[in-house]
């Protein structure tokens, strides 16, 4: 099983969540994964950093701030820890972390204007995860 915990400032939403996940994946099954260990690509994919340290520091999990559990494994195993973390489980994709996001990132409204897309943030991000290597 491959853990990663995510600051959940730094996940947009569901669809940007799956398509770094995928991005990862694909790079790991193609040997091009940013780093030694998928877990570490995850984390610095979400932070758009080719630095693990400036990753951990950025979108890593702190002391009393809500976070995201990634787990990809066997299926039994994720059942498993599901059943064991639901009770303290909350839902953290009700909160909208589009204004953090192009702050932090420094996303311009005409960055945003220039992609023709019903979600623009989401491709910016998504495309800046994907052209670390």
């Amino acid at each position: 099983i491959h853990l990663q915990a995510i600051s959940s400032n730094f996940i947009l939403n569901n669809f940007h969540l799956q398509k770094i996940l995928s991005l990862s994946l694909e790079c790991k099954k193609n040997n091009m994964l940013l780093s030694n260990k998928l877990e570490t690509d995850i984390l610095m994919r979400f932070a758009l950093t080719k630095q693990i340290s400036t990753a951990i520091m950025t979108v890593g999990i702190k002391p009393n701030t809500n976070f995201i559990l990634i787990a990809i494994g066997n299926k039994k195993i994720l059942n498993s820890l599901y059943t064991e973390l639901f009770p303290i489980s909350v839902n953290l994709f009700s909160k909208n972390n589009e204004l953090f996001l192009k702050k932090f990132f420094n996303i311009s409204k005409k960055q945003i204007n220039s992609v023709y897309s019903k979600n623009p943030l989401e491709e910016i991000l998504l495309e800046k995860a994907t052209i670390l290597l």
